[in-house]
């Protein structure tokens, strides 16, 4: 399975998957719970596996904690996607010191971890990713990779209606697009298969046709791709030759952005019609110990807690 539209998104040194709402790393009630499952440990060193990483937040904010409460931790993290620490610090330079003392390894599927990792942990945690692996598949690694006595942790997106709904508008303003050629006509521009004049046309059909749908003009998606396509059809054709990359480069983006939404939204579709999804860890040899909702600031539900034992 491709996760090229997840390292895209890694690779431009963002640290958490909720960037407008953390912009250095998860703090307050979420920083919080990851301590408390620090300091409840009672081995040292403490062996970590923490999958789903992209960019190592929880990784590097359990080996923040630990060094701050002199506990001794040893963390290994993966992810699907390619994990290049030098991105990390290029974005997080305050970072420094602790992203040498992981080791990342990218390019390695939970589905799968237990082929390519021989070593087994003390604890193995994720947070807004163990969610989106297949969780049978998932449950049978955990289990293969945790030491006896060993304990599963995990934060999971909440099953958030509000969510649901605003990516499936989303993707319907993607489908829009695509029906009026205007993904199509970004495309064929980019990637040179398509004349100055015809992309032109395409975009005053496509522009003619968005101006018609009152529905979505508040939508920020419909918006960003209603200006760009404007801007570009007002430029001069030889101005508009030298954009031929720049489109192309707009393209990827939202597409990729699409196919991270697309995971996003099929998560949501999981949570919402699979409410016992997290029961599977059951059948591989873990007992669910304590579960319960994060709630952020007193305000928001930011997620739901999962602890579970090697029985």
């Amino acid at each position: 399975m491709s996760k090229t539209h997840w390292t895209s998104y890694w690779q431009t040194g963002a640290l958490t998957s909720l960037p407008m709402d953390f912009k250095a790393n998860y703090d307050g009630e979420l920083e919080n719970y990851w301590q408390s499952v620090l300091l409840k440990s009672r081995t040292e060193p403490l062996t970590v596996l923490d999958v789903c990483t992209g960019n190592g937040a929880i990784a590097l904010l359990l080996q923040e904690l630990a060094d701050k409460h002199e506990v001794k931790i040893e963390v290994t993290a993966i992810d699907a996607s390619v994990i290049n620490p030098t991105n990390i610090l290029k974005s997080h330079p305050d970072k420094a010191k602790y992203v040498p003392m992981i080791n990342f390894i990218g390019n390695c599927l939970v589905e799968n971890m237990s082929e390519n990792i021989e070593q087994k942990f003390d604890l193995i945690v994720s947070q807004y990713g163990i969610e989106y692996c297949d969780t049978e598949q998932a449950a049978r690694n955990v289990a293969k990779l945790l030491k006896p006595d060993g304990e599963l942790v995990f934060v999971a997106h909440s099953p958030d209606t509000a969510m649901h709904e605003y990516m499936q508008t989303e993707e319907a303003v993607y489908q829009y697009l695509e029906q009026v050629d205007m993904l199509v006509a970004f495309e064929r521009f980019g990637h040179n298969h398509i004349t100055v004049n015809g992309f032109k046309n395409k975009l005053q059909k496509g522009l003619e046709a968005m101006s018609k749908r009152m529905d979505y003009r508040s939508n920020s998606l419909f918006q960003t791709w209603g200006n760009a396509a404007m801007q570009l059809y007002e430029m001069n054709n030889s101005a508009l030759k030298t954009q031929r990359d720049s489109v192309k480069q707009f393209y990827i983006k939202y597409q990729h952005a699409r196919a991270r939404a697309q995971d996003m939204l099929n998560v949501t579709d999981k949570l919402l019609n699979q409410k016992d999804w997290y029961l599977t860890f059951e059948q591989y040899g873990l007992k669910l110990e304590n579960h319960d909702e994060i709630i952020y600031q007193q305000k928001h539900n930011v997620g739901h807690f999962y602890e579970f034992s090697q029985i």
